[in-house]
């Protein structure tokens, strides 16, 4: 019996000490040492960097593939003297201004004044000021004062970050509104260089229905037509002249449009040729179109920075 209970007994011993040792071992220190290498320190093999080098993303002045120096000065003009450029931009430098007035009240504030007076006495024997009479004094302060928010409960802080998410939010609606005005201008130039291309076909059958005309005419006079086949080539000439004045309407539309757009007069509009677009040149875009660019968009940047604010 007391060889079982002192085996026993030193079974527990054994069992106990153990959890006295694993308990002084400490934790500190142990973590994993690989780290995730970054994507573009990666080396990619041939077919990747072929396609890198495919993937034909747009410039950022994707209109100059058109070919057309005129198109390029007109959205040039359209950018610098636009009025809506120019109140995005106004937004743009009173979101800067109070971002910069909300990060001041963070920093240490000094305050001065002074004051200087000069007093001129009377002279008054009954109830001068005595022996200041006929005198002159001067009466002058000075202060200056230090002081600094120690913000404990991040008042400052918080709208000081506010004022700066709602700059970064004028600055990207500054963009979007950027991107819609040039969009806007080259849609208005090939549409107009579509209706000159549309007065050409209309002016081509014009001239084919006169030549039709005189030769209706020419066969009636010698002999060999008739009035009927003169009357007939008659009838489309003053649809074809109405479709012709609907198109110069048109043109002139187009080019007061331009004109509008750049926040010029209609004189401006009238100075515009005859655009000589390349169309055949191809617009180069990739393939494909990762999800992420959605969130560069400057309108969804804009809501991001408005949600922040």
């Amino acid at each position: 019996m007391p060889r079982r209970i002192s085996r026993e007994l030193k079974t527990l011993s054994v069992w106990a000490l153990s959890l006295a040792i694993s308990g002084c071992i400490g934790t500190g220190g142990i973590a994993p040492q690989g780290k995730a290498l970054p994507a573009n320190t990666l080396a990619t093999d041939e077919a990747i960097q072929s396609a890198a080098r495919d993937a034909h993303w747009p410039a950022a002045q994707w209109w100059q593939a058109y070919g057309d120096a005129q198109l390029n000065h007109w959205v040039t003009l359209a950018v610098q003297g636009s009025p809506s450029m120019a109140m995005a931009a106004a937004r743009v430098r009173q979101a800067r201004a109070m971002a910069g007035i909300a990060e001041s009240a963070e920093s240490l504030q000094i305050k001065g004044d002074a004051t200087l007076k000069r007093h001129n006495w009377p002279t008054d024997q009954f109830y001068g000021p005595g022996e200041l009479a006929n005198s002159t004094t001067w009466d002058n302060n000075a202060a200056l004062g230090f002081s600094y928010a120690l913000d404990l409960w991040g008042r400052e802080s918080n709208a000081s970050e506010r004022a700066v998410d709602l700059a970064h939010m004028s600055a990207a609606e500054a963009r979007l509104a950027q991107l819609e005005l040039q969009n806007n201008v080259v849609r208005a130039y090939i549409q107009l260089s579509l209706q000159y291309a549309q007065r050409d076909i209309v002016l081509a059958t014009l001239k084919q229905q006169e030549q039709i005309l005189e030769l209706a005419q020419k066969r009636l006079a010698g002999g060999i037509g008739t009035h009927f086949e003169v009357s007939q080539a008659q009838t489309p000439l003053p649809e074809t002249h109405r479709q012709l004045d609907a198109l110069d309407e048109e043109i002139a539309l187009g080019r007061n449009q331009i004109a509008a757009l750049a926040g010029k007069g209609p004189g401006a509009g009238a100075q515009l040729q005859r655009p000589s677009l390349s169309l055949a040149a191809p617009l180069k875009l990739p393939s494909a179109l990762p999800a992420e660019l959605l969130g560069q968009r400057p309108d969804v940047v804009a809501s991001r920075w408005q949600g922040a604010a």
